[in-house]
């Protein structure tokens, strides 16, 4: 059956909120070279968030505050992304590309070891 679910902007807010404080103090954003949101592929890079990591939901949409680059990467090719707790718990898992996708690298997706990894922005949204 085909169709659109929605939810109201309030529940989608609480989402939001939800993915911010499970992330708690410590939170990193972690580029992969694969995997899924139960099997993370290898680490790439990690970079640290802010306390908090985001801002107040806002339409269902909570905004990162500033994230601090990784100036030492492990290296690797990037397909996946990870927002986790600062003891390693994932709890968001998307892709990443270099255009169109859930995360988009200006940079290209290949990272050398040693190479500086940054973030100049991040958001994340609560389903519609």
């Amino acid at each position: 059956m085909a169709g659109t679910t929605t939810h109201p902007v309030a529940f989608r807010n609480t989402v939001a909120d939800l993915v911010d404080s499970t992330l708690s103090t410590t939170a990193k954003l972690v580029f992969r070279t694969t995997g899924n949101a139960g099997t993370p592929g290898s680490e790439v890079a990690t970079l640290a968030m802010s306390n908090p990591a985001f801002g107040a939901a806002d339409a269902g949409v909570i905004t990162a505050s500033a994230i601090t680059s990784d100036t030492d990467a492990t290296g690797g090719t990037i397909a996946t992304a990870t927002l986790q707790t600062g003891a390693g718990t994932v709890i968001v898992h998307t892709t990443v590309g270099t255009s169109g996708d859930a995360i988009n690298m200006s940079g290209g997706l290949v990272v050398g070891a040693g190479d500086t990894v940054a973030c100049s922005s991040l958001t994340y949204e609560a389903m519609p």
